[in-house]
């Protein structure tokens, strides 16, 4: 089988976990790569191995890379999306796939127009483990689901001064974690809630942070079933996600980045395992190769977007990010 050529517009220190799911898929190789600074592409390419290091420009004037993958701080996205869509790329682009749900659909109208597949990598919804659960909540395992309820959350050191407590680098828990939490209730619910209700803290300790530092948000569907997603930069819980079901309830410890599922009903309790794979002595890779493979099987069935990832996916998930955004005053 032919080998899918990759592209990388930005050299972010994600590459250094992504590279690592990269590396356990046969069929692909990295053509090149290009940040804002030939020096940071330059020191990526000679880590990894990759043949070009070069500028956004020269990369997006290559004719031999299949797609583009953009690992870039959160408000680049949008830009250098539609620059390779422009110049004829499909994308894969990092989430969140742009700040506001207005610049989402700028980019997937791009995408219908030059007919270039676009998805937001949200890994999560590759893992196999998610289908699992979602297989056992369709076949009634925990009858009918009332609540969602989904945690992501670590504490930034006292002297952090990266992207996360930027507010010119749409910093904060909600646009770097919280999405995660609000993918799942969405997976799971397949669809936007009816009505949400948000309370974020904002420059409530001696940093004097202007972003969200934590919040925690509530939303309800038409039938009265609930979520809730907590996410925050400056304080640690356990990044687990629960299902509560009228006969039981599924807890997914790391649910951001799954291999277990635990379904309880009533005092039986049964274990889903779908750990990820590791091929290469040395290298473990915490589940980006179930993303990478997606994408290519995308590509390679002519699709323009997932099915995993839907465009709607992503754009609903923006809308609620805009929407809570909107119910927050520093306090």
């Amino acid at each position: 089988m032919e080998k899918i050529r990759w592209g990388f517009l930005g050299a972010g220190f994600l590459l250094n976990r992504w590279m690592k799911g990269f590396m356990q898929v046969e069929d692909a190789e990295i053509a090149a790569i290009a940040s804002r600074t030939i020096d940071t592409a330059r020191s990526m390419a000679d880590r990894f191995g990759i043949r070009d290091a070069m500028t956004y420009e020269e990369l997006l004037k290559r004719d031999d890379i299949d797609i583009m993958y953009i690992p870039v701080p959160h408000q680049a996205h949008k830009e250098l999306a539609i620059r390779a869509m422009e110049a004829g790329f499909p994308v894969l682009v990092e989430k969140p796939a742009a700040v506001t749900s207005s610049d989402w659909e700028e980019m997937t109208a791009c995408a219908k127009t030059h007919h270039v597949f676009l998805m937001e990598a949200v890994w999560t919804r590759c893992f196999p483990i998610m289908q699992q659960v979602l297989d056992e909540i369709h076949a009634g395992a925990i009858g009918d689901v009332r609540h969602v309820e989904a945690t992501f959350a670590f504490r930034v050191g006292d002297d952090y001064e990266g992207r996360l407590t930027d507010p010119k680098r749409a910093g904060g828990a909600l646009l770097d974690v919280g999405v995660y939490g609000l993918h799942f209730a969405n997976f799971i619910y397949g669809r936007k809630p009816l009505r949400m209700h948000s309370l974020a803290s904002m420059d409530t300790d001696h940093m004097h942070l202007q972003v969200d530092e934590q919040n925690v948000i509530i939303g309800q569907y038409e039938n009265g079933a609930l979520f809730t997603v907590t996410s925050a930069i400056r304080t640690e819980m356990p990044d687990t996600a629960w299902v509560y079901g009228t006969k039981g309830c599924i807890r997914i410890p790391d649910f951001w980045k799954p291999e277990t599922a635990e379904i309880f009903c009533g005092d039986h309790v049964r274990t889903l395992s779908s750990p990820v794979p590791q091929k290469i002595s040395g290298i473990s890779d915490e589940g980006y190769q179930f993303e990478i493979r997606h994408v290519q099987e995308c590509l390679r069935s002519g699709l323009m977007e997932s099915p995993l990832v839907r465009h709607e996916m992503t754009h609903d998930v923006l809308t609620m990010c805009d929407i809570i955004r909107g119910q927050w005053e520093p306090k």
